[in-house]
């Protein structure tokens, strides 16, 4: 009879233990945050401004995977602390799916962004939820100053960086 009540006795112990931290698992159910975003953003970095109007240095932010996210919901920010939101900068409309991006030079309709202007430049890749809580989810630093071609009408001394740094 003794392994019988083991048996039993052993039962009951995993069954009040599930209770237990059950009990305090839905304790905690109002303090816990939706999923962290999955998915990445990739930075691609073209300093002689190739491609764009008055050879601007710039970067292409693509979103490479994960869910869909809220243009709204997507900051980039710079080192200064000056902020666009990708529906600013972007045209797709009002959500960004994987492989779609922005193009980010300090001008026009991202302008409220310093411009890259030496190396060492920062730019992180925030995302928000609905509740506005914040996760970092991608820092880019400028790896090299702006290398604009010779002649270029940004660049009057001829040094490849802009005149407007």
């Amino acid at each position: 009879m003794s392994p019988v009540l083991g048996a039993v006795l052993m039962v009951a112990v995993v069954l009040l233990l599930a209770a237990v931290v059950g009990a305090f698992a839905v304790g905690f159910e109002s303090k816990l945050w939706g999923p962290v975003p999955n998915g990445g953003f990739e930075q691609g970095y073209v300093p002689s401004g190739e491609d764009n109007t008055d050879d601007r240095p710039y970067i292409v932010i693509t979103h490479e995977a994960g869910r869909t996210v809220d243009a709204s919901n997507i900051v980039i920010k710079d080192e200064s602390g000056n902020t666009v939101t990708w529906e600013n900068v972007w045209t797709g409309g009002p959500e960004v799916r994987a492989g779609e991006y922005v193009h980010i030079d300090g001008f026009d309709s991202d302008s409220a962004l310093d411009p890259i202007c030496e190396a060492g430049d920062t730019y992180w890749v925030i995302v928000r939820d609905d509740e506005g809580r914040t996760v970092s989810i991608n820092e880019w630093t400028a790896p090299s100053p702006p290398d604009l071609p010779p002649g270029s009408s940004s660049d009057d001394d001829g040094d490849g960086i802009p005149n407007r740094c």
